[in-house]
């Protein structure tokens, strides 16, 4: 049986999840502040903890700081009403295992403790989609933005990937070879490429010009 301990100062609303909980199988403390929480997790464990956000005695940051501290492996959800977007990174900081709005509703709640339980993290989907980790590599180069080229230098490009030299490039375009070079240092410069083959592979990736 799943063990809860649930803080939160709004009795009717921490009694009534109470119910809900129960009526799935669960077994469900409830302490109305983080002091008394605290006391009561100096004696006894359990399987998930969830708090309310705003408390007037201890916020739900620094009960969850100090249970993550007394246990450090306590899984910890924040239950809240407020905007929990704007104390993201705080949230993220303490540790806590996820945070869910007071909105959600019983399948969502009882998903989202067995979900912890299991080890991931718990975020309502418009926060989610706020997030973005630091890119690197290959795909922070995918990412960066190019300066558009124009189309001459298009047309040349797509001739070298074809394999013509700047000779047959500059017959065919009927342009002194000087201006063909001038024109492939652009494009080089344009798409941070270092050569003439990683210019056509960007070129490529770009979708500035068909591969052979």
């Amino acid at each position: 049986m799943i063990s809860v301990l649930m803080v939160d100062d709004h009795k009717a609303m921490l009694l009534g999840t109470k119910l809900l909980l129960e009526g799935h199988g669960m077994h469900v403390t409830v302490k109305h502040s983080g002091t008394d929480a605290l006391e009561l997790l100096a004696k006894q464990d359990f399987n998930i903890m969830i708090y309310d956000l705003k408390m007037p005695d201890m916020n739900g940051v620094e009960l969850a700081k100090r249970t993550l501290k007394l246990k450090a492996e306590a899984i910890v959800l924040i239950f809240s009403g407020e905007d929990l977007a704007e104390n993201y990174n705080l949230l993220v900081d303490t540790g806590v295992s996820g945070m869910l709005e007071k909105s959600a509703s019983e399948n969502q709640l009882v998903t989202a403790i067995h979900m912890a339980l299991e080890g991931m993290v718990v975020l309502p989907l418009t926060i989610a989609r706020q997030l973005r980790l630091p890119v690197t590599g290959q795909a922070a180069e995918n990412e960066k933005e190019i300066e558009p080229l124009n189309e001459t230098e298009v047309n040349i490009i797509q001739q070298a990937a074809l394999g013509k030299t700047n000779k047959e490039i500059s017959e065919t375009f009927n342009m002194v070879q000087r201006n063909v070079e001038y024109h492939l240092s652009s494009v080089y410069r344009k798409l941070g490429a270092a050569s003439r083959l990683d210019a056509i592979r960007k070129a490529i990736h770009h979708q500035i010009i068909k591969s052979k």
